[in-house]
């Protein structure tokens, strides 16, 4: 029952991301589930839909919901950097009692991108 919880705990967390980035101005995002299996196979979990017609988002997502931190350094570096800027979106949860009540929401980045973000909010 765990391993169906965490499943469908990750893939609500890629939709609300999903959804926050539309949000955000950028409309035509999907989670790559729904969108390309060979996209999705990359560990990039966000993606433009019709991205010959919208093109390449900018940043290169996977979202996390755990109870434990992620490898960082790990999932950043194996995101592919030719598909936009590696970032990991996380939602971290503790466990109390029977419920998992989330503690925090983080985007991490490199600190290069990040001061290419606050010099001219933009990548190069």
């Amino acid at each position: 029952m765990g391993g169906k919880r965490n499943r469908s705990v990750g893939h609500r967390w890629e939709r609300d991301c999903a959804r926050a980035y539309r949000e955000c101005g950028h409309p035509h995002v999907v989670t790559t589930r729904s969108e390309s299996k060979a996209r999705d196979d990359t560990g990039i979990d966000l993606m433009n839909k019709d991205e010959f017609k919208n093109g390449l988002l900018r940043d290169a997502p996977q979202c996390k919901c755990t109870l434990k931190n992620p490898d960082y350094h790990k999932l950043i570096t194996e995101l592919p950097e030719e598909l936009g800027m590696p970032v990991v979106l996380h939602r971290k949860t503790e466990k109390q009692g029977k419920i998992f009540r989330v503690v925090g929401e983080y985007a991490i980045i490199r600190v290069e991108d990040f001061f290419k973000l606050i010099s001219n909010g933009k990548l190069d």
